[in-house]
């Protein structure tokens, strides 16, 4: 009785989940083109850049956003512009906001903006409009998209998380998929990326669906030794990882030299890692209710 209510448990999921969760790829829309003179789009481009660089602050990020937003309309075509979009509204949801429901919203159009990206390759492009699905297409895209299919993968598994478990089931596979591919052809990607997205996958994943508490330690500590200067996988392994090993100490011991760190300082990841000693402090804060 108990292996046909897990079936039935199961197949309710899996209609759930075609049923649910939908929404419109990136390539499925359209883009209102503007135009700007070679010079308007020199000026904004430089204003962009230059607020992205003080991103660290939401009005700054937002602003660097609506005029990269500006440039995609000028040029559908501008990888470079769509990358930002991406990973900018990537940023924008998971280090600003807090509203779930905002975030969420947020997560959305990110994924969206990387799916546009992605389709910039005119094979892959062409592989979708044939009627093959992402996972079929993928073989398409080279180390020019790397960071279109990552920053999309990210995206569409914190919107998916976001959705609820209809869209978990629904986008799981493509996830995975897009990780693998960015793990093929450029495994060190946004400092260890790859390592780092398998080390929450096996730590969040139930077993039935492979999770591994093992593989996360592995992965994670792949991760960290191969981009120690980034500290949001030191806090995804304390939030992750730690909890779930019951190690209050070493959690507390991750999270401090965390928030001790002088790594927001870093030229590149400053404001990234700025936002994860944020991220240190809230979980410190509750660390009553994760032990």
């Amino acid at each position: 009785m108990k292996k046909i209510n897990l079936l039935f448990s199961v197949m309710s999921l899996s209609l759930i989940a075609t049923g649910c969760a939908t929404r419109i790829a990136g390539w499925d829309t359209k883009t209102n083109v503007v135009s700007l003179s070679a010079g308007e789009v020199k000026v904004v481009r430089a204003e962009a850049i230059k607020l992205w660089q003080g991103r660290v602050e939401q009005k700054n990020l937002e602003g660097a956003l609506s005029r990269f937003e500006k440039l995609h309309a000028t040029n559908p075509a501008d990888l470079d512009a769509l990358i930002y979009l991406t990973r900018g509204y990537y940023f924008l949801a998971d280090g600003h906001q807090q509203d779930i429901d905002q975030k969420k919203k947020t997560y959305e159009i990110a994924a969206s903006f990387g799916e546009k990206a992605m389709a910039t390759n005119a094979a892959f492009k062409a592989s979708i409009d044939s009627g093959k699905n992402v996972e079929e297409s993928l073989p398409t895209l080279t180390k020019t998209e790397v960071p279109a299919i990552y920053w999309t993968a990210a995206s569409l598994g914190k919107w998916a998380k976001a959705s609820g478990i209809a869209a978990a089931l629904k986008y799981k596979t493509r996830i995975k998929a897009m990780i693998e591919k960015v793990e093929s052809l450029q495994p060190d990607y946004f400092f260890a990326a790859p390592s780092r997205y398998w080390g929450a996958f096996y730590a969040v994943a139930p077993s039935f669906a492979g999770g591994d508490l093992g593989k996360s330690k592995i992965n994670f500590d792949k991760s960290i030794k191969l981009a120690p200067e980034y500290l949001g996988t030191q806090v995804l392994f304390a939030e992750l990882y730690l909890t779930k090993k019951g190690m209050k100490k070493e959690f507390e011991e991750t999270l401090n030299a965390v928030i001790s760190s002088k790594q927001d300082m870093h030229p590149e990841l400053g404001p990234e890692n700025t936002i994860e000693k944020k991220k240190a402090k809230r979980l410190l804060e509750k660390k009553d209710d994760l032990f």
